[in-house]
C-alpha cells in the first residue's frame, strides 16, 4: 500500500508552509506528495486577480526549494498553463491531481486529499493507513474535522455557526440511521485507488465536489467515518468557490444564513419513517410520509420498478437507499422545510444534547466562548456516535 497525499493551492503561500511542515512532522514518512498549484489563465489579465497569480508563482518557488519530502508539482498557474473557459476551480484541481496519482499507482494505494490551509496532526497519516488496514472492504474515509477559531469575533463567529449546522445535519441522520450520514470535506477525505477506479474517476465542478465524490463512492460500497485523529480545516474568509466552508463564512459575516437552515426535525423523522418501510415497500407498495416528494420528482411509483428489477430484500433496499442518496436526501429536507431554523436548533440542542439554552439565544449576540462551548458539545456527540457507527 502507497501512499499519495493530494493537495490544490491557489494564493496559498501564507498557508501551504505550516502544512508541508506538518507533513515533515508526521510518525510514517513513506509517502509521495502531489501539489497543483492553479488558477484561471485569464486572471493574468484581471487587475483584480493577478495578485493571485503572482502568489502562486512565489508559492512555486517555494515548492522548487523544498528537498527533503517528496513533491511533485502540477503547475496550472503559469501564463498559458492556468484553466481555460468554464475548466476552473478546486474540483478540477482534485481532478488534475487524482488523475496524476492514479496513472502511477495500484488498486491497493490510497489517497489522503487535503486542501493547502488545512492542518493535520503529527499521526493522521499513520492514522489513515491503520483504519483502512482494519477495514479492508471499505473505499472511502470522511474523517472527523474541528475548526480552530483564529480571535476574529466575526470570522469565529460565522465558523462556529456554520460549523452547528453542519454537525446538527450529520447527527440528524446519523439518529435516523442513515447511509448517507457523512461530512464531505475535501480537506478531511481518503480513499481507495480501487474505489476511485470503480466509480470512474471524480467529476469536476467550480465546487461541491467532494459531496458528490463520496455520495458516488458510498453507492460504490463502504464508507468509513471514525478515526480518533482530526482534521483542521481553515476557518479563514473565501471566495474562490461558490460555496463551501469560506463563501459561508462571507455570508454569514453578511447575516445571510439562508444556504444553511437547521432543517426541520418532521422532515428528518419523515426519513428515517420511510427507512423502516423498506422492508413492506419490498411486498407491496403503501403509503410513506415522503409520498408528495416521490411523486413531484420521480411520478408516483418508484416502489414497483425497483421490486422487479432487485429480487431480494436486501438487493431492493440498497436500490432504494440509493435512489434516495445522499442530495435527494437534501432536497427531501429543503421540501418539508417549514417553522424556524433557530427553534429547529434550540430545540435539538436541549432536548438531544442535554445543553442549557435560552428561549432567546441568538446567533448574533451570544458571546463566541459560549457559543465555542456548545459547538464542542456537538463536536463531542458527533465523535461518539461516528466511533459507534465506523461504517455506513
Amino acid at each position: 500500500m502507497k501512499i499519495y497525499i493530494a493537495i490544490p493551492a491557489l494564493n496559498e503561500l501564507d498557508y501551504l508552509p505550516s502544512l508541508i511542515n506538518d507533513l515533515k512532522s508526521q510518525s510514517m514518512s513513506d509517502f509521495k506528495v502531489f501539489v497543483c498549484v492553479n488558477n484561471p489563465d485569464e486572471w493574468w489579465n484581471d487587475d483584480k486577480k493577478v495578485c493571485h497569480c503572482e502568489n502562486n508563482v512565489n508559492t512555486l518557488k517555494y515548492l522548487e526549494r523544498i528537498s527533503d519530502i517528496d513533491i511533485i508539482v502540477i503547475d496550472r498557474s503559469s501564463k498559458s498553463q492556468g484553466w481555460s473557459g468554464k475548466k476552473r476551480g478546486v474540483g478540477f484541481a482534485r481532478q488534475e491531481l487524482f488523475e496524476a496519482v492514479n496513472k502511477v499507482s495500484s488498486v491497493d494505494d490510497i489517497i489522503i486529499s487535503l486542501d493547502a490551509d488545512t492542518r493535520i496532526p503529527e499521526n493522521y497519516i499513520q492514522s489513515v493507513v491503520d483504519v483502512f488496514k482494519k477495514n479492508k472492504k471499505s473505499l472511502l474515509l470522511t474523517n472527523p474535522y474541528y475548526h480552530d477559531l483564529i480571535r476574529d469575533d466575526k470570522i469565529d463567529r460565522a465558523i462556529l455557526r456554520y460549523e452547528l449546522y453542519m454537525r446538527y445535519y450529520i447527527l440528524n441522520l446519523l439518529m435516523i440511521g442513515s447511509p448517507y450520514a457523512f461530512s464531505a470535506l475535501g480537506s478531511a477525505i481518503t480513499f481507495k485507488i480501487a474505489g476511485y477506479r470503480k466509480i470512474n474517476g471524480i467529476t469536476p465542478k467550480e465546487a461541491g465536489e467532494d459531496f458528490y465524490f463520496v455520495n458516488r463512492m458510498k453507492k460504490a460500497g463502504q464508507v468509513l467515518i471514525w478515526n480518533d485523529q482530526v482534521v483542521k480545516p481553515s476557518s479563514r474568509c473565501s471566495d474562490r468557490v461558490p460555496f463551501g466552508t469560506g463563501p459561508a463564512v462571507i455570508k454569514g459575516i453578511a447575516g445571510n444564513w439562508d444556504s444553511y437552515p437547521f432543517y426541520d426535525f418532521d422532515a428528518f423523522k419523515k426519513i428515517g419513517k420511510t427507512y423502516e418501510l423498506l422492508l413492506e415497500l419490498f411486498q407491496h407498495n403503501m403509503e410513506t410520509p415522503i409520498d408528495s416528494f416521490i411523486a413531484e420528482n420521480f411520478g408516483n411509483d418508484i416502489w414497483t420498478p425497483l421490486r422487479k428489477n432487485f429480487k431480494t430484500e436486501n438487493n431492493f433496499i440498497r436500490a432504494c437507499h440509493e435512489k434516495l442518496d445522499g442530495l435527494r436526501i437534501l432536497q427531501v429536507l429543503k421540501y418539508y422545510q417549514k417553522g424556524d431554523s433557530l427553534q429547529n436548533f434550540i430545540i435539538f440542542s436541549r432536548e438531544d444534547l442535554g445543553i442549557q439554552i435560552s428561549d432567546d439565544f441568538n446567533f448574533d449576540s451570544v458571546p463566541i466562548r459560549r457559543l465555542n462551548e456548545i459547538r464542542d458539545v456537538y463536536f463531542e456527540k458527533e465523535m461518539r456516535c461516528r466511533k459507534s457507527k465506523r461504517v455506513l
